[in-house]
């Protein structure tokens, strides 16, 4: 792309996002891993077809892994190298039995390794493995079973589909003989939130003795690689267009509006942070310190994850790091919302007792126990919140590090990424400061104050408040627990 029109896209781009956080290239996510395997039964073998389809982190950390040399490329003979690794090991973790017996998987042809275009000028992976295994001949119906116990930890799509070759028919089967994605080429959009997940299969087959399948063809075994131009991600685009003070100054500026985006999209915790500070009286200084906790917590978020890429992806995968953190910050969440609800217990305690030894209501609003009924909210809980906030990073910021990376444009991307997470941090401040100025300013109006209705719902607030951020908080938790 022309560095000249980068800029100006990203800008428009940026204009159009709205609400919406930066795209995401591969369908399913930056961070998937996909598998797809195709088996075709023939008289006398198993033809099967295994496709493996990585999103652009996994696909970066495996071109780590193909460059044995450390030479900062992958060779032909390096990239070779590490398909017919790849095929060697998917071909171990098939298990495949004709009538409850293990058959030996073998490769058929040479591998087929591609790298399509990814986000950002990063690339994705997609490798095709032939496969196959022998069969015994025999007029009986046999048994067939399709294991893949392939297990890297990453999210993604599994699929196993079955079919008959010429001179077989299918008795049984509970899986499609048609790819519902074309062998990872074409995921359907209706199934992306909730994609395909199969493992295992089962199927019985028999010769065809009527001659009618005698023109089939082990079609459904070909895959077909995905066509198309790079996709555009503004975040990542922005370092192609930083060649002027000027065009530097507002990429800076356009990073912080996407980050700004990114924060208003669902999620980012903005329900959490609102009911945290109506349930506590918060000020502008501690909405400061909120969105200042949530930048600094995003950006070294990203930092690490993009460390833990580039240098030990093999022992800890990004996405079970991203399910420990998600988890380590529900966990945060919940104990912030118990100490809420112990502090509101305690102030409704002490109200209580108060009212019974003096009996004047209308002292509460000077006497020294308000001070601690109506106490700013402490700092540490405010970090706490900030913390748990930004403590999940964003996976588009973690492909601009990669990008940076690649490029050599390293402190341009950690400023990039810094921008996007200020971008955040000010809207949830913003939202933190908005929230603590309407909730104070109803606290402390006179006419409200006097209303015995009013004072009810007030009191009932904090305890309400707390409830809301512990269930919010075993959400996350438990949400981060089914993934892990």
């Amino acid at each position: 792309m022309n560095r000249r029109r980068v800029l100006p896209t990203a800008l428009l781009a940026g204009a159009l996002l709205a609400i919406a956080s930066p795209a995401a290239a591969h369908p399913l996510g930056n961070a998937t891993a996909n598998r797809a395997v195709a088996v075709t039964v023939l008289p006398e073998e198993l033809h099967m077809t295994y496709v493996l389809d990585l999103a652009e982190i996994p696909a970066y950390a495996a071109l780590l892994d193909m460059d044995v040399d450390t030479d900062g490329r992958q060779s032909e003979t390096e990239r070779a190298r590490w398909a017919s690794g790849a095929c060697d090991a998917a071909a171990t973790a098939l298990q495949v039995a004709v009538d409850d017996l293990l058959v030996p998987l073998a490769a058929r042809d040479s591998p087929k390794l591609t790298f399509p275009p990814g986000v950002g000028g990063l690339e994705t992976l997609r490798l095709e493995c032939r496969l196959a295994a022998p069969l015994m001949p025999t007029a009986e119906v046999q048994t067939l079973s399709v294991t893949d116990t392939a297990d890297d930890g990453r999210r993604g799509w599994r699929e196993i589909t079955i079919m008959a070759g010429a001179g077989v028919v299918l008795a049984t089967s509970d899986a499609p003989a048609v790819s519902p994605s074309e062998l990872l080429s074409a995921y359907p959009d209706d199934l992306l939130q909730s994609p395909v997940d199969v493992r295992v299969v089962h199927a019985t087959f028999r010769p065809d003795t009527s001659g009618l399948n005698a023109a089939t063809s082990g079609g459904a075994g070909t895959a077909t690689a995905p066509t198309g131009t790079a996709p555009a991600d503004p975040l990542a685009d922005l370092l192609g267009g930083t060649d002027t003070p000027m065009a530097w100054l507002l990429a800076l500026g356009l990073a912080a509006a996407l980050g700004a985006a990114h924060a208003l999209s669902p999620g980012h915790g903005k329900a959490l942070i609102a009911a945290y500070l109506v349930g506590s009286r918060g000020t502008l200084r501690r909405a400061g310190a909120l969105g200042l906790t949530v930048a600094v917590s995003h950006t070294m978020g990203v930092f690490v994850l993009g460390a833990i890429v580039l240098s030990a992806s093999e022992l800890l995968v990004p996405d079970r790091v991203v399910a420990w953190l998600s988890m380590a910050s529900g966990i945060l969440v919940i104990l912030l919302g118990a100490t809420t609800a112990r502090r509101a217990l305690g102030r409704r305690s002490r109200g209580h007792d108060h009212g019974h030894d003096s009996g004047h209501r209308h002292d509460h609003a000077t006497s020294g126990s308000d001070t601690v009924d109506h106490g700013h909210p402490p700092l540490r809980e405010v970090v706490t919140l900030g913390l748990a906030g930004g403590l999940v990073p964003s996976t588009s910021a973690l492909i601009v590090l990669l990008v940076a990376v690649t490029t050599g444009r390293v402190v341009e991307g950690m400023a990039l990424i810094g921008a996007f997470g200020l971008g955040m941090a000010v809207v949830l401040a913003g939202l933190a400061g908005a929230t603590s100025l309407a909730r104070n300013g109803l606290a402390d109006s006179p006419r409200l104050a006097g209303s015995p209705s009013v004072r009810r719902i007030a009191n009932a607030v904090p305890l309400a408040s707390a409830a809301v951020i512990m269930v919010a908080g075993a959400a996350a938790t438990i949400g981060a627990i089914g993934s892990l």
